[in-house]
């Protein structure tokens, strides 16, 4: 009963749109005091505990990498490099959005980010093109979520720590999902241009030579992207001193090859991160205040019991997981939703044989849904501010993206090969 009270208590703030910081905590905090005997200092050490983690110090390089390559030339040169492997497809442009944001949202580690950016490069060349307005901002609006599957990525971070997995297995295990998703956006793009005769006049024969220069130009941010995963791969670094040496990398090259940032530009670029990176610590410690209420009150123990009776089987369970994913994602913060329900569920999953890698990547996928789907969902909403198109526009847009993205989800949780085949081969079997 007292669990039910405090979840009723969690989600009536949310509803009332109070930063979900402050609703972990006070959730947390209340429940600990009331219904348990802990002591108002037990909370202090619960959040330095959280926070006392060395790999939650990738987060603030991986950001700052993301925000430097955004800030210079980096990205713009990916865009570039991937516009000409498929300029002589029917949708080409709506491809090249696809993997230009599948690429930008892995290195920026913002799905927000790579709707403004990606947008901003994509939008007027679509527009030229005479696309759609609308299936160009569903399209670039659903693809930006890419970003949260493909690594480096802060969610698979995040629900790694707070599971007690690899982050580098689950790293592994987000490529062959991230291509699915990519390819089956790219397919409907493609299906929807050759259906409609979108962008016809944009289309351009195969040029190798000039796929040469735009490789040659994207050169070092491959290399960049090459250096971060070969390393961590290979063992010779952590995922934590990864992001070290690639954020060393994207400052050699963007300030002293590519010229492109300054130190103007440096500092703003720092400030900025630490504002990202102490927000998601705050958010972190508030969780994992309410995650050790959890804990104590032995709910996962509780509903472990339950779902053996009503949930008797490792496929319904996995079907109770993706909705409860989709339905969560689309009204709470991804962080706090995994603090939340990852010690919950994980569990559970383990009990009834399911990989706990897999069912990471699940959580990713299902919760990043959560960003595109309406009425609540964060990106339509800065489509909207971006693009100035109606949010009814945006919505009837989204809708075949979400369906794709929909399907995809129980395609993964289904065949759970696609997601631990990487990683058993990398890094061998568990």
């Amino acid at each position: 009963m007292e669990s039910i009270i405090m979840l009723a208590i969690l989600f009536g703030l949310l509803l009332l749109r109070i930063p979900i910081y402050i609703c972990l905590y006070f959730t947390g905090v209340l429940g600990l005091l009331i219904f348990t005997d802990m002591e108002f200092i037990f909370v202090a050490q619960t959040v330095l505990q959280k926070i006392d983690n060395f790999s939650l110090i990738c987060i603030p390089f991986f950001i700052f990498m993301g925000s430097v390559m955004v800030r210079g030339q980096s990205a713009t040169r990916l865009v570039e490099f991937a516009w000409k492997f498929v300029s002589w497809l029917p949708g080409g442009l709506g491809i090249t959005s696809v993997i230009s944001s599948g690429v930008f949202g892995a290195i920026s580690g913002s799905a927000i980010s790579t709707v403004v950016t990606i947008g901003g490069v994509i939008f007027p060349h679509m527009d030229k093109y005479k696309y759609p307005k609308a299936f160009s901002v569903g399209l670039v609006t659903a693809a930006s979520i890419l970003g949260i599957i493909i690594p480096p990525s802060i969610i698979m971070i995040i629900c790694a720590l707070t599971a007690g997995e690899s982050v580098v297995r689950l790293f592994a295990a987000g490529y062959l999902p991230g291509g699915l998703i990519m390819l089956m956006l790219s397919l409907y793009a493609w299906w929807e241009s050759h259906r409609k005769g979108l962008g016809r006049e944009a289309l351009e024969r195969f040029d190798f030579k000039g796929l040469l220069i735009a490789g040659k130009n994207a050169f070092f941010a491959v290399l960049i992207i090459a250096v971060l995963f070969g390393g961590i791969y290979s063992g010779a670094f952590t995922v934590t001193e990864a992001s070290v040496v690639a954020c060393v990398l994207v400052l050699i090259v963007e300030m002293a090859i590519y010229r492109a940032v300054n130190l103007v530009d440096l500092k703003e670029l720092l400030i900025s991160t630490g504002v990202v990176s102490g927000a998601l610590v705050i958010t972190v410690s508030g969780a994992g205040v309410i995650s050790e209420y959890i804990i104590l009150q032995q709910i996962p123990q509780k509903l472990l019991e339950l779902a053996m009776i009503h949930i008797p089987n490792p496929s319904l369970f996995l079907v109770f997981t993706c909705i409860v994913l989709l339905i969560v994602g689309t009204f709470m913060d991804q962080i706090g939703a995994i603090m939340i329900l990852v010690p919950i569920m994980m569990p559970i999953a383990r009990h009834m044989g399911i990989d706990p890698i897999h069912y990471c990547l699940l959580f990713s996928v299902g919760l990043g849904i959560g960003y595109i789907t309406p009425p609540l969902g964060l990106l339509l909403y800065t489509a909207q501010a971006v693009t100035r198109v109606s949010f009814v526009q945006i919505t009837r847009a989204i809708t075949p993206a979400l369906l794709i993205y929909i399907v995809a989800l129980f395609v993964l949780a289904f065949v759970p090969w696609l997601t631990t085949f990487l990683p058993d081969l990398i890094l061998g079997p568990r």
